[in-house]
């Protein structure tokens, strides 16, 4: 039972002390209230689902890579993953738009359904700190951490290509090279690509160079199974 003056909130099942977070996620910033609208706490959320998200694959995989840890999230943080989870709990239905943009756009787009669960996350954490938000995150994307299953392979995929490489090509290991970096000095993103000889075997993408390369190497290992299966 929750006390009077808690607002309970059935997508993130948490009951908000401060009702004015949970009506600032819930505003579309069409709305142009001069309270402002949900822009703010997406980018608070944002950062608060990478970390816990982060936690519980760094506690789930203990023995997982930089490189594997990175992919795993990365499979759960994105926006596919982020507008199914949003759908799947209607926040559609809660969400406060304009008329004007209604009339123009009837369903929420995919856009405006990721970063308003990206806010509800954001006003969790400032209602009640990292520890309710942690909870949140767990309930609602706790099908998707379980269904992470690390192989072998998908641990370390460099050792894996260089297994089959030297099995398969005499000896020959994979050569990676650094393709061009995007993005700004705070939020890099590195590319690598591999090779056997002069054939590119995948490309890949990551945080670090090291994960790039690793990114790389998971795809050329699954070009080979498709090519071979």
């Amino acid at each position: 039972m929750h006390s009077s003056n808690q607002i309970f909130e059935p997508i993130t099942q948490h009951s908000f002390q401060d009702e004015a977070l949970l009506r600032l996620a819930l505003t579309h910033s069409s709305c142009d209230r001069a309270t402002g609208d949900n822009q703010r706490l997406e980018f608070l959320g944002d950062a608060v689902l990478d970390l816990v998200i982060a936690e519980t694959l760094y506690q789930k995989f203990p023995q997982a890579d930089e490189g594997t840890l990175d992919r795993s999230r990365a499979s759960i943080v994105n926006g596919k993953s982020l507008a199914r989870v949003a759908r799947s709990n209607d926040l559609g239905k809660y969400l406060e738009v304009s008329e004007a943009h209604r009339q123009h756009q009837a369903e929420p787009s995919k856009a405006m359904l990721e970063d308003a669960l990206e806010a509800l996350i954001g006003a969790v954490y400032l209602d009640a700190g990292l520890d309710a938000a942690r909870q949140a995150i767990r309930q609602l994307f706790g099908d998707q951490i379980e269904a992470i299953e690390l192989t072998a392979s998908s641990q370390n995929p460099k050792g894996k290509l260089q297994e089959w490489s030297q099995k398969h090509h005499a000896g020959e290991v994979p050569r990676y090279q650094e393709l061009p970096a995007e993005g700004p000095d705070h939020d890099r993103h590195y590319n690598a690509a591999v090779f056997l000889g002069d054939k590119e075997l995948g490309r890949g993408t990551g945080s670090s160079k090291k994960t790039a390369e690793a990114n790389a190497a998971q795809a050329a290992l699954k070009h080979l199974e498709s090519f071979n299966s």
